[in-house]
């Protein structure tokens, strides 16, 4: 055998023995997800780990969490080092918790080329960056969401309709612009079985807005989107309240006068999405929607399928932080790196789902983060609502509140919204004595994090 074959041969040979030790290596990784059950949660699972797996030899195992466990499991892991985990559900409110038990994520952007400016400047800031961890990126967007107004188009562009509120209320029938002009299209399209609407006579009532009125998470959820557009933060740089303001009164009066009129009774059971399936079947005129809920409004075959419009929520007038719109809180969520020993091995598979199948990652998911899925022309067409749907969600993550970083958020501001809303609602306490109460709570809670003496 000649020398230049038995080089081949040789060359080969270190080829292949290399090539089996790389799959070999792989095959021994498995990085492992705690994941928020959702539509991106199936697609991580049915679509994009099997993939990963198929191209690399990497294992991905994602587990889908009830919602309301998968905070406290994920600290209880993360708190004892157990490693059972490699990457979580970051929630921007949430994220104190984890502040020590999570990798910067700085030196693999660089290394591999991460495009930060692929996402819009203000999911950037609530979702990649931290007050907690000042100068690093500490997660990936993934379903960055905040809620919009949703319209039956058909009703408001109804020549009947146009002529009735006009008549009564001295102005055009139109999407509402602002929180006052959402009260009078709600009291306006609120109706009883038996009476008109858009030329049809009504078998069931009809509701003119609603939302999540669920104790605890629903009707917070839904009261704080209104709270935020009215410029309060919950307290300054200094750690001093700005819910004593005399605007968070009025914002809860007006809530709960909206709710307790204009809404049905069902929404005081309902805790996110729920309510979205009586606006697809015709007896809601307008609704507070997060984006999750936008395939169950234009459901085919419901009443809602291409007679919805959207809009960004309506601006608080008199706000006091000079807002155009309204302004929710940014919630949904991203992916944080658990300090492990797979972290760099986790981010790569990250990065190769998010960045390098961008647009396959919108569609699987129907999640939309980076400005590459607002610019798709496959993305917005994927679906017929889609067109109308999209621009409408691109304009409100342009006006959201970035939530505080800080450990006691969940229990200063959340919870504490929570117990403000929920007795003014009940009537266990006027508004002025909720205010009181949760200026001293939050005072006292600042006091012991020692933010303030």
């Amino acid at each position: 055998m000649n020398r230049l074959v038995k080089n081949g041969l040789f060359a080969g040979a270190m080829a292949l023995g290399m090539s089996l030790s790389t799959i070999a290596s792989a095959q021994d990784v498995t990085i492992r997800w705690a994941l928020h059950p959702g539509a991106e949660a199936d697609a991580v699972i049915n679509y994009f780990a099997p993939k990963y797996e198929e191209e690399t030899g990497i294992k991905v195992i994602g587990e889908i969490l009830p919602p309301n466990q998968l905070r406290d499991q994920m600290s209880i892991e993360a708190i004892g080092g157990t490693g059972r985990w490699d990457l979580g559900y970051h929630s921007p409110g949430w994220f104190g918790t984890f502040a020590d038990h999570v990798v910067d994520l700085t030196p693999f952007i660089a290394q591999y080329g991460f495009d930060v400016d692929a996402y819009p400047e203000l999911v950037v800031n609530s979702h990649m960056k931290s007050d907690a961890r000042p100068g690093e990126i500490i997660a990936l967007p993934t379903t960055p969401a905040a809620p919009m107004l949703i319209v039956r188009s058909d009703w408001f562009a109804h020549p009947d309709e146009q002529a009735a509120f006009q008549a009564a209320y001295g102005r055009a029938l139109e999407t509402p612009a602002t929180w006052a002009e959402l009260r009078e299209v709600a009291e306006f399209f609120t109706r009883n079985a038996g009476e008109m609407l858009a030329g049809e006579t009504l078998d069931q009532p009809v509701y003119g807005w609603a939302d999540a009125l669920g104790a605890g998470a629903g009707i917070t959820r839904s009261f704080i989107v209104v709270l935020y557009s009215t410029g309060v933060s919950g307290w300054d740089e200094n750690f001093t309240p700005d819910i004593d303001n005399p605007i968070v009164i009025e914002a809860a009066e007006y809530f709960v006068d909206l709710a307790q009129t204009a809404a049905p009774r069902e929404a005081q059971n309902w805790g996110f999405l729920e309510g979205l399936e009586m606006f697809r079947d015709g007896r809601l005129a307008t609704a507070t929607m997060w984006p999750q809920g936008v395939g169950t409004v234009e459901a085919e075959g419901g009443h809602a399928a291409g007679n919805t419009g959207y809009s960004p929520l309506p601006l608080w007038e008199g706000n006091i932080a000079g807002y155009t719109q309204g302004t929710p809180f940014l919630g949904g969520g991203g992916v944080f790196v658990f300090d492990t020993p797979n972290s760099e091995e986790a981010f790569k598979f990250l990065q190769w789902m998010l960045q390098d199948n961008e647009i396959e990652w919108g569609r699987q998911s129907e999640q939309f983060s980076r400005a590459g899925h607002f610019n798709s022309d496959e993305l917005r067409n994927l679906r017929p609502y889609y067109p109308a749907f999209l621009p409408a969600y691109e304009q409100v993550l342009e006006s959201v509140f970035i939530r505080q970083g800080i450990p006691e958020y969940g229990s200063v501001m959340w919870n504490g919204t929570t117990d403000f809303i929920t007795d003014i609602f009940s009537g266990d306490l006027t508004a002025q004595q909720a205010q009181t109460r949760w200026v001293a709570g939050m005072t006292d809670a600042f006091r012991r994090a020692g933010y303030i003496e």
